[in-house]
């Protein structure tokens, strides 16, 4: 009795199982008839249990369920499931036909499901996936492709066909070049910019994403292809009209500004007061109006991605006094207290020394403008951790919370009366920020009205690898320099810069008559506008650089054009844009010049007084100096250019004078370069025989006249063993 109550409880178990389940269950017996027909199965197939109960398998009206359950029925049938798709009256069931032994008999269990609302959902998901203006692939973790969208296909020019269930390579698909070693599942995701020339020209944002399940399994990934074409070509087109705009504008300028210029020296005569006043304004309006063609090419250059850094390690002292002599003259005009405090021996910072003063210049320009007659502007700067931070203080206005969150976007100004007074085009402190973003730091501020404000930037700390290669410099030595410029007019402004030099000037307007110049007069140095009117002249450029005749004169890029790695990249010493920069062009003419006309010493000491002081001497004799701080700079300015001799100090920082001598005496290349030494300290004993290698030695204090007098005479010597 008991055994026949625990079945009774086991019964009703399963049937209130059966019951509930969501899924209609049917048992087949041996004989085929059904056994069971739960109430499921009574929804989905629109039967009652008692229609169908005892009834055969074929009253189910599922020919394909009934073949399934046919074939398994039969003895010697393999005893797998089969899968069957029902579509009936809208629905889509899913059936699945297994076997099971009643007895020593095979028999039959069909589970119903109906995936109605699933591929309802599957439907909706696809056409909203299918009707997305993006382009969608889909990839299992195996690479297999497992949905692409009709925009995918169409980017690609492919049918789904020829990609849908294939083992693909993303790379390979969209044509472009493979990154190594990138893999979705473990670098997560990624953004790539493709251009696709076929069925049509496209530029694609490749965005990758890995797709994970609720337990972080990789379940493959997903690469979204975003047409940017018309984005792209809008701004190409923008900053085309910018570059072209500014160009315009600064031909007439180089001539406006330079000419008034050449009038304010009295270089046309003497000028009474109201004269050099007028023209003063001239000048000052002028200055305004480079400042901003400047600042929108460097905007259309920071968007195109075509700012040219030149990373270096850059002393913050070093350059904070600079910037703050350069405002010193305006600070006295105005009543304003600049002040530098930046501890000695702050660690020195990566970054291009041109923009990073391009950012200190703007910050302490607008400190001074916007501070009140007799306030004070401090230039700070300190380490934190891995970064330096470089402040500016100012005692002025002070700034609202409200604008400073907007103060480094483009266009944005406060809107005052103080600022409507001194104008500007809100773009200088955009510049400054995608400047310092670039090079690895951010910026930022701190103000409270009327209490002032500090605005600040960051860098990171310069790596030890990282290595200033010092510059050369040199005084006017004469000689002829070759102008080569379409505008006649420039090219006499720049004729009168260097012939006040002392230099020969010839002039060319055309690419074929610099060729022929260039054959004819083999002048020292070749200024080249690359805006010619019969060639190209970076094409130019390349005749030069091609032809040995004129292959080793260097050229000077002075142009409108702001392309300097092109101009790099073809063989040009240097390059300066227009307007142009008198004192700047002098310089550089005079170091190309005296890299090739005048021996070229090679100043090693940590004490920058030192360094100075041979520099002036040595210019003034004639030489042309490289000027090095400690003994990596040193190595870094002879790999460069082979100096004609080495003024060495032993103890220094980073390198010392003995690794020096013992690099360059153990170089086959380098091992002829005489090197005198400059020392106050007692010698180390232990490395004497390094000391050995140099030429000379001098003992600080010393007069300069004496390193002058030994100088020559090495020279002499050397000369005289050639």
């Amino acid at each position: 009795m008991a055994h026949s109550t625990d079945d009774r409880r086991t019964h009703l178990h399963v049937r209130a199982l059966m019951a509930n389940t969501s899924d209609a269950l049917v048992a087949i017996g041996p004989d085929g008839e059904i056994r069971i027909f739960n109430e499921t199965a009574e929804k989905l197939l629109g039967r009652t249990r008692s229609e169908m109960v005892g009834k055969h398998y074929s009253a189910l009206g599922l020919p394909g369920v009934e073949r399934a359950v046919g074939t398994l029925l039969t003895p010697r049938s393999k005893r797998q499931p089969h899968v069957v798709r029902i579509v009936r009256d809208g629905q889509l069931l899913h059936a699945t036909v297994a076997p099971y032994l009643c007895g020593e008999r095979r028999a039959a269990v069909i589970t119903i499901r109906d995936e109605t609302p699933l591929e309802q959902a599957r439907k909706k998901a696809e056409a909203i996936l299918a009707s997305t203006g993006d382009g969608l692939i889909v990839f299992d973790p195996d690479d297999v492709v497992t949905y692409v969208n009709p925009t995918a296909c169409s980017f690609l020019g492919l049918k789904p066909r020829q990609v849908l269930g294939k083992r693909t390579d993303l790379a390979d698909l969209l044509g472009m070049l493979a990154e190594d070693g990138y893999d979705p599942a473990v670098d997560g995701s990624q953004i790539r910019e493709v251009r696709l020339e076929k069925p049509q020209h496209r530029i694609l944002d490749v965005r990758t994403d890995p797709v994970l399940d609720e337990s972080g399994i990789y379940l493959g990934y997903v690469a979204t292809l975003h047409d940017v074409t018309a984005e792209r070509e809008v701004s190409q087109m923008k900053n085309e009209f910018v570059s072209t705009v500014s160009h315009e504008l600064r031909t007439p300028l180089t001539s406006i500004k330079g000419y008034v210029d050449l009038i304010l020296d009295g270089e046309a005569g003497e000028i009474n007061e109201i004269q050099r006043e007028f023209l003063s304004i001239v000048k000052e309006n002028a200055d305004r109006l480079v400042d901003l063609i400047n600042d929108m090419l460097d905007i259309s250059r920071i968007e195109s991605g075509r700012i040219h850094l030149k990373i270096q390690p850059i002393d913050v002292l070093d350059l904070a006094l600079d910037v703050a002599g350069t405002f010193a003259a305006v600070a006295d005009r105005s009543g304003h207290k600049i002040v530098v405090k930046v501890p000695e021996g702050l660690p020195r910072v990566a970054g291009d020394r041109d923009r990073v003063g391009q950012v200190l210049t703007n910050f302490v320009s607008n400190a001074i403008k916007y501070s009140p007659q007799g306030g004070t502007i401090t230039i700070r700067a300190k380490q934190d951790g891995d970064m330096v931070q470089v402040s500016i203080t100012d005692q002025g206005i002070g700034i609202e919370k409200e604008d400073q969150k907007r103060l480094f976007t483009k266009f944005y100004r406060v809107d005052s009366s103080l600022t409507r007074e001194i104008g500007g085009t809100g773009l200088g402190l955009s510049i400054c920020k995608s400047i310092i973003e670039l090079l690895g730091g951010q910026v930022g501020v701190r103000s409270r009205p009327g209490k002032g404000s500090t605005f600040y930037f960051t860098l990171p700390v310069a790596p030890k690898d990282l290595v200033r290669t010092p510059g050369l410099e040199a005084s006017a030595l004469g000689g002829k320099v070759l102008v080569v410029d379409r505008d006649p007019e420039i090219a006499n402004l720049v004729e009168t810069y260097l012939s006040k030099q002392g230099y020969e000037v010839v002039k060319a307007h055309t690419a074929k008559e610099a060729l022929e110049k260039a054959q004819q007069e083999a002048p020292r140095v070749i200024t080249l506008d690359v805006m010619l009117d019969d060639a190209d002249g970076f094409d130019l450029l390349q005749a030069l650089k091609d032809d040995p005749r004129t292959a080793e004169i260097p050229v000077l890029v002075l142009s409108i054009v702001c392309d300097e790695g092109r101009s790099c990249r073809l063989g040009a010493a240097e390059y300066l844009e227009k307007p142009i920069d008198k004192q700047r062009l002098v310089g550089i003419v005079n170091a190309l010049v005296g890299s090739v006309a005048a021996p070229v010493v090679l100043v090693v000491d940590d004490d920058r007084s030192i360094v100075n002081v041979l520099r002036d001497t040595l210019k003034t004799r004639g030489y042309s100096i490289v000027a090095a701080y400690d003994g990596a700079e040193a190595m870094a300015a002879i790999r460069k250019r082979k100096p004609d001799l080495v003024l060495l100090d032993l103890q220094m920082p980073v390198m010392d004078g003995y690794e020096v001598i013992e690099a360059v005496k153990t170089d086959p290349e380098l091992k002829d370069i005489p090197i005198v030494i400059m020392t106050a300290y007692q010698i180390d004993r232990s490395r004497i025989d390094i000391l050995g290698m140099a030429e000379q030695k001098v003992d600080k204090p010393f007069s300069a006249e004496e390193i002058v007098r030994r100088i020559e005479a090495l020279l002499a010597a050397e000369e005289a063993a050639r």
